[in-house]
Formats: structure tokens, sequence, C-alpha cells
């Protein structure tokens, strides 16, 4: 509801917005309903996952020693034990040239160090006051590090990653970030798969040459600052442009970005004092800054001409004469001591590449075809997950144009076996595999007659079975510049194992919450956007002046006391009941980054709620149609609740006897 209603105030015809809130309603209580009454025929598939999903759980719970996470590529999942993951970390901080550990939490320094550049840039007129106020953060959080196992290499070596989303910096990086994107004009870059899939077939390399690709070890933490300090300074011609930040304030608020990168891992606060985050959205651009720099310098540095040269970030594709090769190593290794290549030459002339196999023929042709690592898993969006059918069709249709268009040296049959066996890996049915394989080529006309210049703005709402894809249609009719985006409710995501040092309540911020009442059943339901703790601090301000007020022997209705009373409803009941709420005992209902959602969630979340003490006027947001739906659930939570008390009630009893 709280989705469907920030689409509907896209119009601003309040008559259209009445219109689409009664259909959306009667839709959502037709389900609510109809959900009561409808026998569900009983899918042996998804009663498999069922029963399959809780002897997971039960598994896990009974051995939290066992963590599971995603791999590095390949789309695995990987189970390892928690001591072996936790010392694999620690071996990765012990690195001192990249790691340092901190004594303390550098948040609040970053966060005035974030908001000083902003208003330093924001008085010169250089932004605006909107763009001002997205790039200031007043409820940033240390971020969490965690690591990936490279499932595809010996002992399980783990891939840092920093989620740097809560970071002081983080939004101020993404300007930056932006700022390069535009001002770099690449030889060298690869758009994607298709557009170097129509270079390379018509490339013919000279005699003797052979395929070649080269890769960075870890490029992004290998990146000393002072290098990108300088291909900024020597490529400011083509910056300048796109930013009215002269080149000192520049270098300063880059210099800022990189030296913000710290985390925390098992309590301890860490500085990375090398390189360049990965999850800082900056690092990609200065990596592709760096690596152009590098490679006009090491182009001009060889004696050997190369007929091509692309990059798809750290991945570069070449081809030189076998005899060269220890020369072109070289010559790309001496451009800096931190960052250092590997190689992988051609065998039996075929080399890899990005999703493809290139094939070098006798005439120094060279051809593609569609191509998976031998340490992919294969999966992709299963037939029987839950999504959207037409996500299962437009991927499955998606992938047939990739291969076919790929694949330029195999026929038809060759492409259709491959498009069907990978179907089939992923529970396509079978009639549904042979029609998309031997459509290929109505697939891929259909795409390229598309217009490309049409422009929607997508909104997403949780995809429910019966129920979004009805929704759809009724907003299509008079929001149609607008795209819905279903995202999935149901995920093994919260099977996985939270590796992350866990973000504590009174630091989360853009929350729902409720406190219970110490005296009686009654609940206050707030909600901020600021840090919880900040909220929490000013209840207990309110309660330090209400009991100062008291002990100087003022009663109710005492103007200051009255005044109290009416900031919110906690103090209302507070005063007027003389109880009091337990403050340490708040709880977190919801979380949204929306201001507007957020707002319409705590509406939702009081008005559902038969024991709460918020005022009448906490619940006038959400329109009056949507009070059935609100009732119904106040009703579903009430039976859910008084089931979890049986059911514990009942696990109890079992236990002591």
């Amino acid at each position: 509801m709280a989705d469907v209603e920030q689409i509907i105030k896209t119009n601003p015809i309040p008559e259209v917005q009445d219109r689409n809130r009664c259909a959306v309603a009667n839709i959502i209580m037709n389900y609510i309903h109809g959900s009561r009454n409808r026998s569900v025929p009983v899918d042996p598939v998804a009663k498999f996952c069922e029963n399959a999903q809780a002897v997971t759980r039960r598994f896990l719970k009974d051995n939290p020693n066992v963590y599971v996470v995603r791999s590095d590529k390949g789309n695995k999942t990987v189970l390892m034990e928690s001591e072996d993951y936790k010392k694999k970390m620690l071996e990765l901080l012990q690195d001192r040239t990249t790691y340092a550990p901190i004594p303390r939490d550098p948040t609040s320094r970053y966060e005035r160090l974030n908001n000083n550049i902003v208003r330093r840039i924001r008085n010169l007129d250089i932004i605006d006051d909107r763009t001002a106020k997205q790039l200031t953060r007043y409820n940033a959080v240390c971020p969490r590090i965690y690591g990936q196992p490279k499932a595809h290499k010996p002992g399980l070596p783990l891939r840092p990653v920093v989620p740097n989303i809560t970071a002081p910096s983080y939004n101020l990086s993404k300007f930056i970030g932006k700022i390069f994107q535009q001002s770099l004009v690449s030889t060298y870059n690869i758009k994607d798969s298709f557009s170097f899939c129509q270079f390379i077939n018509n490339v013919t390399l000279p005699e003797n040459y052979v395929l070649i690709s080269l890769d960075v070890k870890s490029l992004f933490t290998s990146i000393p600052k002072s290098l990108a300090i300088s291909s900024i300074i020597s490529r400011w011609d083509e910056i300048r442009p796109n930013t009215g930040i002269c080149l000192d304030l520049f270098l300063e608020i880059v210099e800022f970005c990189i030296d913000a990168s710290y985390f925390k891992f098992d309590g301890q606060h860490y500085q990375q004092i090398f390189g360049t985050a990965m999850g800082n959205p900056l690092s990609p651009a200065i990596a592709d800054w760096v690596m152009e720099t590098l490679l006009d310098t090491v182009v001009r540095m060889l004696n050997i001409p190369l007929p091509f040269l692309r990059k798809f970030v750290d991945d570069l594709i070449t081809a030189i004469p076998i005899s060269e090769l220890q020369h072109v190593l070289d010559t790309f290794n001496s451009y800096d001591v931190h960052i250092q290549f590997t190689y992988e030459l051609e065998v039996d002339n075929k080399l890899p590449f990005l999703d493809m196999l290139l094939t070098r023929h006798s005439n120094q042709k060279v051809t593609t075809q569609w191509y998976q690592k031998p340490i992919a898993s294969g999966r992709f969006l299963n037939f029987r997950s839950y999504h959207p059918l037409s996500q299962k069709l437009n991927m499955a249709k998606n992938f047939a144009r990739r291969v076919y268009q790929l694949s330029t040296d195999l026929d038809d049959r060759e492409k259709a076996k491959i498009i069907d066996a990978q179907l089939q890996l992923n529970d396509y049915p079978k009639p549904l595999r042979h029609r998309i394989a031997n459509r290929m080529n109505e697939h891929v006309d259909e795409h390229q007659q598309q217009p490309q210049n049409l422009e929607y703005t997508y909104r997403r709402i949780p995809y429910i079975t019966h129920l979004s894809n009805r929704i759809d249609r009724v907003l299509q009719r008079d929001y149609g510049s607008i795209r819905l985006a279903k995202y999935n409710v149901r995920s093994t995501r919260e099977l996985f194992t939270m590796v992350k040092d866990p973000v504590p309540p009174e630091q989360q911020s853009n929350v729902v919450y409720i406190i219970p009442c110490s005296n009686c059943e009654a609940t206050y339901v707030g909600m901020t956007t600021n840090r919880l703790k900040t909220r929490i601090y000013g209840h207990q301000t309110h309660y330090n002046t209400l009991e100062k007020l008291l002990e100087q022997g003022s009663d109710a209705n005492d103007p200051q006391i009255v005044a109290l009373g009416e900031k919110t409803a906690l103090m209302n009941h507070s005063i007027n009941k003389q109880h009091r709420f337990d403050l340490k005992k708040v709880k977190i209902l919801d979380k949204n980054v929306n201001a507007h959602t957020l707002q319409f969630l705590e509406m939702g979340h009081i008005a559902s709620n038969k024991n709460c003490v918020n005022k009448r006027t906490d619940t006038e947001g959400p329109h009056a149609i949507y009070a059935g739906i609100i009732y119904e659930i106040g009703n579903i939570n009430k039976i859910r609740n008084r089931h979890d008390t049986q059911e514990h009630t009942h696990t109890t009893t079992q236990n002591s006897r």
C-alpha cells in the first residue's frame, strides 16, 4: 500500500488519485477475503521447497558454526565453518600496508568533514540547495566489511567488500564519480559484449600474432592515492568542462573520499590506508581514469604495434607476436610497482574473454561464441522461482538473444542446443524451451525494431501472486509513463548468513518504532529519519524535564507540563495516566529510505495497532479508502500474535515435560 500510494501521488489531479485508490483498495480487499476462502491446489514443487526451507532453517539453527555465503563469481553458494571464515578475514586485515586498526569509530568526524566540504561548494554556488541537501549526511553509520569466497581458487580465499552506502562520504563520492564518468571519452573501453562482438568479428590480425588477455591483480586496492591524483592533474582539461569546482578543491574532495575508507569487523574498527575501497562508488571511476592513463603510456612505450587494445574494467585484450610476450608483460608491469598484471594466452587458437570464446582462424580472422566459465553454476532465474512470469520469459528471451548474437561461428542448431540445455538446467518446461530456441531470429528482429527513445519512470512494488499484476493493470490506465518493477518478497537471501557486524537498533535510521508502556498494555508508535538513539534521547529529555517540574511541585495543570503533553502522545499518556514508557525496550517495526513512504508505514502501524496511544491526527495521512484494509491487517496481526503465543506456550510445556 505504501509503494502504491507513492505512485498514485505522482498524478496531481485529486480525482485521478481517488479513482485509482478505490480500484487498488478494492483489489487488495478482494485478495484478502479471497485468500481465506480460496482452496489452493497443492503444488508438489512448492510443497517440496517449503519442506526443504524448513529443513534448512532447522539445520542452520542447530549448527550456528556453519556460514552460508555467496561466492565471489559463478553464482555459487558456499558453506564454510564460521571460525574458518573469521580466520581468513583476520588474515586479510593483518596486512598493515593496506589496513590499520583504529581505536574508535571515526564516523562523526568524517560526517563533519563531509558536511563542511558540501557547505563550501554550496557557498561557491557550484551546487544548488537540493543537491547540497542530498550530499549532506547526519545519520551515517560505520560500514561493515565482509568477504566473498573465491570458489574458483584453491583454499577459498576471500575478496574483501566494504558496502559504503551508509558511510558519511557515500553521496559525495557518487557526485564526484559522475563527474569522472561524464568527462571520460575512452578509446579502449568496451561498452558491452555485443559491441565488442561486432568489433572483433571484423578484425584481421597480422601474421604470427596471437590473442592475449591481461588482468590486474586486485585493481581497486592496488591504486596508490598519488597515482590517482597525478592522473587527474594530467587529464584536468578533460574534467574541467564538466564541473565548476577548481582543481585544488576537486583534488581535496577526491583525497577526502579516498581517505574516508574505514569499516568495522568483529567489533574492531579499521582504516584502509592504501588503495581504494571495494564498495566505494568513486573507486570504479578512479580505476577507469588510472587505467586510461596507464594504457596511453604503455602503448607509447611498446616497440610493437598493437592491432587493437580493449578493456573492460581491469580486463584487457589485445594481440601480440608470441616472441614479444615477455616484453609486453614487463612493459605493463613497469608502469607502477603496485599495479601488476597477469596474462592468459590463447590455447588451440581459443581465448575466453567476458562471456565469449574467441577463436583465431588460419586466415587470422576472429570469430566468437557464447561462453560460460567452468566456475559458473549455470543458475539464473529458475522457472519455479517466486517471480512474475513476464520476468522469467524476458530473462529466457534475452539469454537466447545473447547466445544467438555472440555465437558467430555456430549454426542455428548448435545455438538451439546451448539455449535448451541452459534453460532445462533452470527448470524451464520443454515446450517453452523449444519455442524460445526456435524463434531466436524473430526475437532478435523484434528487439532491433523496438524504438530506443522511450522514457519511462520505474517504481517498485512487491510481487504477490494474483495481486501485483492486477494492480499493475489498473495503474496503467492513468500512469502509462510509469513501469512497475516487482521485487521479490520471498527469497533464499534470508537463509544466507549475516556475516557483517550487525548495526545496533539505536544506530539505525529511517525507521518506524514501537515503545511499550511499563504500567499497562499501551504502546507508542513513532518514526524518525535520524538515528533511533537521537529520537529516544529526545523522549528521555522530555521525561527529564517532566521529572524536574514535578520535583519543583508543579501539577498536571501547570502550563509547562501541559506544553510537554502536547509534544507527543507518549508524553500525554505519561502525564495523564502517571505511567512511564520503557525506552530501553524500543523495537523497530519497519524501515524505508523514502520519508513519505515511511510516514505512510507509521500511520498504517498506528491504525492497525489497537493499543496505540497515538493521537487521531497521527492516522489522518492514509486516505479513508484504506481504512477497511488497515482494519483487516489489524485483525490478521491479532490472530498471528495469538497463534505465536499459543505455539510458544505449547513448546515451553513440551520442553518442561
